[in-house]
Protein backbone atom coordinates (compact mmCIF):
# COMPACT_ATOMS: atom_id res chain seq x y z
CA UNK A 1 0.00 0.00 0.00
CA UNK A 2 3.08 2.14 0.53
CA UNK A 3 4.64 1.38 -2.52
CA UNK A 4 1.06 2.42 -4.39
CA UNK A 5 0.86 5.63 -2.61
CA UNK A 6 4.36 6.25 -3.23
CA UNK A 7 4.36 6.26 -6.39
CA UNK A 8 1.01 8.12 -6.50
CA UNK A 9 2.40 10.98 -4.88
CA UNK A 10 5.36 11.06 -7.70
CA UNK A 11 3.20 10.50 -10.32
CA UNK A 12 0.85 13.92 -9.04
CA UNK A 13 3.77 15.81 -8.82
CA UNK A 14 5.33 15.35 -12.17
CA UNK A 15 2.13 15.54 -13.36
CA UNK A 16 1.85 19.18 -11.64
CA UNK A 17 5.46 20.07 -12.47
CA UNK A 18 4.93 19.58 -16.26
CA UNK A 19 8.43 17.98 -16.91
CA UNK A 20 8.34 14.54 -19.20
CA UNK A 21 4.60 14.31 -19.28
CA UNK A 22 3.59 12.04 -21.80
CA UNK A 23 -0.25 13.44 -22.25
CA UNK A 24 -0.10 17.32 -21.51
CA UNK A 25 -2.74 17.05 -19.42
CA UNK A 26 -4.06 17.76 -15.70
CA UNK A 27 -5.70 15.19 -13.67
CA UNK A 28 -9.49 15.75 -14.01
CA UNK A 29 -11.88 15.34 -10.79
CA UNK A 30 -14.22 12.52 -12.14
CA UNK A 31 -10.91 10.57 -12.76
CA UNK A 32 -9.59 10.84 -9.50
CA UNK A 33 -12.85 10.05 -8.27
CA UNK A 34 -13.04 6.89 -10.47
CA UNK A 35 -9.70 5.55 -9.55
CA UNK A 36 -10.42 6.26 -5.16
CA UNK A 37 -11.00 2.85 -4.48
CA UNK A 38 -7.80 1.29 -5.80
CA UNK A 39 -6.84 -0.11 -2.19
CA UNK A 40 -10.36 -2.68 -3.23
CA UNK A 41 -7.08 -4.64 -5.31
CA UNK A 42 -4.92 -5.10 -1.75
CA UNK A 43 -7.70 -5.64 0.46
CA UNK A 44 -8.54 -8.44 -2.35
CA UNK A 45 -5.10 -9.95 -3.09
CA UNK A 46 -4.34 -9.82 0.93
CA UNK A 47 -7.56 -12.08 1.82
CA UNK A 48 -6.23 -14.43 -0.99
CA UNK A 49 -3.21 -14.61 0.34
CA UNK A 50 -4.09 -15.22 3.67
CA UNK A 51 -6.25 -18.61 2.36
CA UNK A 52 -3.82 -19.62 -0.06
CA UNK A 53 -0.84 -19.38 2.83
CA UNK A 54 -3.70 -21.82 5.03
CA UNK A 55 -4.40 -24.13 2.38
CA UNK A 56 -1.05 -24.24 0.80
CA UNK A 57 1.25 -26.87 2.51
CA UNK A 58 4.79 -25.55 3.08
CA UNK A 59 4.09 -21.82 3.09
CA UNK A 60 4.74 -21.51 7.22
CA UNK A 61 8.30 -22.89 6.66
CA UNK A 62 9.06 -20.44 3.98
CA UNK A 63 12.94 -19.77 3.73
CA UNK A 64 14.55 -16.87 3.31
CA UNK A 65 16.56 -17.08 0.00
CA UNK A 66 16.57 -20.07 -2.58
CA UNK A 67 18.37 -19.70 -5.85
CA UNK A 68 16.02 -22.38 -7.91
CA UNK A 69 13.19 -20.58 -6.50
CA UNK A 70 13.98 -17.09 -7.89
CA UNK A 71 14.91 -18.34 -10.98
CA UNK A 72 12.06 -20.97 -11.25
CA UNK A 73 9.81 -17.66 -10.28
CA UNK A 74 11.36 -15.40 -12.94
CA UNK A 75 11.06 -18.54 -15.63
CA UNK A 76 7.63 -18.97 -15.31
CA UNK A 77 6.43 -15.01 -15.55
CA UNK A 78 8.07 -14.58 -18.02
CA UNK A 79 7.39 -17.70 -19.97
CA UNK A 80 3.88 -18.83 -19.67
CA UNK A 81 1.91 -15.82 -17.61
CA UNK A 82 3.62 -13.23 -19.78
CA UNK A 83 2.47 -15.24 -23.08
CA UNK A 84 -1.04 -15.70 -20.64
CA UNK A 85 -1.35 -12.47 -19.93
CA UNK A 86 -0.58 -11.32 -23.55
CA UNK A 87 -3.56 -13.40 -24.88
CA UNK A 88 -5.85 -12.08 -21.77
CA UNK A 89 -5.17 -8.63 -22.19
CA UNK A 90 -6.38 -8.84 -26.07
CA UNK A 91 -9.29 -10.63 -24.82
CA UNK A 92 -10.32 -8.05 -23.44
CA UNK A 93 -9.80 -5.71 -25.71
CA UNK A 94 -12.10 -7.52 -27.88
CA UNK A 95 -15.07 -5.43 -27.87
CA UNK A 96 -17.41 -7.63 -25.60
CA UNK A 97 -15.48 -7.44 -23.29
CA UNK A 98 -14.41 -4.03 -23.45
CA UNK A 99 -17.60 -2.33 -23.87
CA UNK A 100 -18.51 -4.35 -20.41
CA UNK A 101 -15.54 -4.57 -18.46
CA UNK A 102 -12.23 -3.21 -19.57
CA UNK A 103 -12.89 0.14 -21.02
CA UNK A 104 -13.39 1.37 -17.32
CA UNK A 105 -9.66 0.71 -17.02
CA UNK A 106 -9.03 2.59 -20.13
CA UNK A 107 -11.30 5.74 -19.22
CA UNK A 108 -8.65 7.50 -17.58
CA UNK A 109 -6.68 9.47 -20.46
CA UNK A 110 -4.21 10.86 -18.12
CA UNK A 111 -2.95 7.86 -16.33
CA UNK A 112 -1.72 7.68 -12.79
CA UNK A 113 0.15 4.57 -11.34
CA UNK A 114 -2.93 3.68 -9.46
CA UNK A 115 -4.66 3.22 -12.86
CA UNK A 116 -3.39 0.13 -13.53
CA UNK A 117 -5.28 -1.66 -10.68
CA UNK A 118 -8.52 -0.04 -11.62
CA UNK A 119 -10.34 -3.03 -13.23
CA UNK A 120 -13.78 -4.97 -12.44
CA UNK A 121 -13.66 -7.09 -9.90
CA UNK A 122 -13.70 -10.26 -12.58
CA UNK A 123 -10.65 -9.01 -14.12
CA UNK A 124 -8.94 -8.88 -10.55
CA UNK A 125 -9.90 -12.68 -10.08
CA UNK A 126 -8.38 -12.94 -13.59
CA UNK A 127 -5.20 -11.20 -13.04
CA UNK A 128 -4.51 -12.67 -9.45
CA UNK A 129 -5.09 -16.50 -11.01
CA UNK A 130 -2.70 -15.45 -13.53
CA UNK A 131 -0.09 -13.71 -11.90
CA UNK A 132 -0.02 -16.33 -8.93
CA UNK A 133 1.14 -19.53 -11.02
CA UNK A 134 4.78 -18.51 -10.12
CA UNK A 135 3.86 -18.42 -6.66
CA UNK A 136 1.51 -21.72 -5.73
CA UNK A 137 4.01 -23.33 -8.13
CA UNK A 138 6.95 -22.57 -6.51
CA UNK A 139 5.64 -22.82 -3.07
CA UNK A 140 4.12 -26.79 -4.54
CA UNK A 141 7.35 -28.29 -5.08
CA UNK A 142 9.02 -26.88 -2.40
CA UNK A 143 11.38 -24.09 -3.97
CA UNK A 144 9.60 -20.83 -2.80
CA UNK A 145 11.47 -18.65 -0.40
CA UNK A 146 10.09 -14.99 1.28
CA UNK A 147 12.64 -13.76 -0.89
CA UNK A 148 10.95 -15.12 -4.06
CA UNK A 149 7.30 -14.19 -3.11
CA UNK A 150 8.13 -10.70 -1.91
CA UNK A 151 10.17 -9.84 -5.09
CA UNK A 152 7.85 -11.24 -7.38
CA UNK A 153 4.98 -8.52 -5.91
CA UNK A 154 7.19 -6.16 -5.30
CA UNK A 155 8.36 -6.15 -9.50
CA UNK A 156 4.64 -6.84 -10.75
CA UNK A 157 3.42 -3.70 -8.44
CA UNK A 158 6.85 -1.41 -9.61
CA UNK A 159 6.36 -2.41 -13.21
CA UNK A 160 2.45 -1.77 -13.42
CA UNK A 161 3.23 1.36 -11.30
CA UNK A 162 5.72 2.69 -13.61
CA UNK A 163 4.24 1.41 -16.74
CA UNK A 164 1.01 3.60 -16.09
CA UNK A 165 2.76 6.88 -14.60
CA UNK A 166 2.59 10.17 -16.92
CA UNK A 167 6.13 10.08 -17.33
CA UNK A 168 9.15 8.75 -18.81
CA UNK A 169 11.04 7.34 -15.77
CA UNK A 170 14.19 5.36 -17.89
CA UNK A 171 15.06 7.93 -20.75
CA UNK A 172 14.12 6.89 -24.57
CA UNK A 173 18.08 6.56 -25.27
CA UNK A 174 18.53 3.81 -22.72
CA UNK A 175 15.94 1.61 -25.20
CA UNK A 176 18.13 3.02 -28.36
CA UNK A 177 21.69 2.06 -26.77
CA UNK A 178 20.31 -1.49 -25.65
CA UNK A 179 17.02 -2.44 -27.27
CA UNK A 180 16.37 -5.42 -25.76
CA UNK A 181 15.53 -3.92 -22.64
CA UNK A 182 11.89 -3.05 -24.24
CA UNK A 183 11.41 -6.86 -23.43
CA UNK A 184 12.75 -6.76 -20.19
CA UNK A 185 10.74 -4.09 -18.23
CA UNK A 186 7.17 -1.96 -18.93
CA UNK A 187 7.37 1.74 -19.73
CA UNK A 188 4.36 4.13 -19.96
CA UNK A 189 5.03 4.92 -23.59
Amino acid sequence: MLHNQKWINLSRYRTAKGSNRIVDKAIEFEQVERERNWDDQIIFNGILFYVFSKILPGTTQLSFWRLDGVILTALLHAGPVDFLYYWLHRALHHHYLYSRNHSHHHSSIVTEPITSVIHPFAEHIAYFALLSIPLVTTVLIGTASIVSIFGYIIFIDLMNNMGHCNFELVPNWLFTIFPPLKYLMYSPS
